[in-house]
């Protein structure tokens, strides 16, 4: 993945995964491992699509399904594919069999992450080294590739946890798998909508207390 779509996962986990609306360009830098050049450009775009408005000191999410939206419209989920290969076993115990580090999205991270799915899956999308994976799932022909892995970056390692990707992640790798996934991605979107409205009381709630 490019270093500049970390920008994006960074203020999407801070927003989910964190309540955090405002947040600075030094902060994101920082803590994605990415120079100040590379963050900037991202903002002014996400400002320009009306996602976040700027302030004196940082900016603030405005619309965070615009930049759900940006990311999940500009990811390239194929590009990142390093291996494929193909189990007779179904998805729950492929899960349980993928080696540690393993980082769970897609249908298996919205499984992992919500408790449970909207209907049954076949494949699995995992963050892994793919020598690692091959061990386990050696290549095969004749058979439906339903292990499909994903190279993983140190970044995405930081903000999971419990070995599932955060939250925007599994959201923007379902939206790239188009019509299979869309149910998914309608009941995430749902959940994610309650997420915001907590992450605005929060902010109510601090301002307040600050005040007084």
């Amino acid at each position: 993945m490019k270093k500049n779509q970390r920008v994006i996962r960074q203020i999407l986990y801070w927003m989910f995964e964190q309540n955090k609306r405002f947040m600075s360009q030094k902060a994101i830098s920082e803590a994605c491992g990415v120079s100040l050049g590379t963050v900037n450009p991202i903002i002014n775009r996400l400002e320009r699509l009306g996602g976040v408005e700027k302030k004196p000191l940082g900016f603030s999410v405005s619309d965070v399904g615009r930049v759900l939206m940006y990311w999940a419209n500009t990811r390239d989920l194929e590009a990142d594919v390093v291996y494929r290969a193909s189990s007779h076993l179904p998805a729950r115990d492929l899960e349980k069999s993928l080696p540690p580090g393993s980082i769970l999205t897609a249908f298996s991270g919205f499984r992992a992450k919500l408790g449970s799915v909207p209907v049954e899956y076949r494949e699995v999308y995992v963050y892994a080294n793919p020598a690692e994976i091959k061990r386990t799932f050696p290549p095969k022909r004749g058979r439906r590739d339903n292990v499909i892995v994903l190279k993983p970056d140190e970044h995405l390692a930081k903000l999971s946890k419990d070995g599932v990707a955060p939250i925007g992640q599994i959201y923007v790798d379902l939206w790239q798998l188009g019509g299979p996934a869309k149910i998914f991605v309608d009941e995430l979107s749902s959940h994610m909508r309650l997420a915001e409205v907590e992450a605005i009381k929060g902010v109510i709630r601090r301002t307040m207390e600050s005040s007084g």
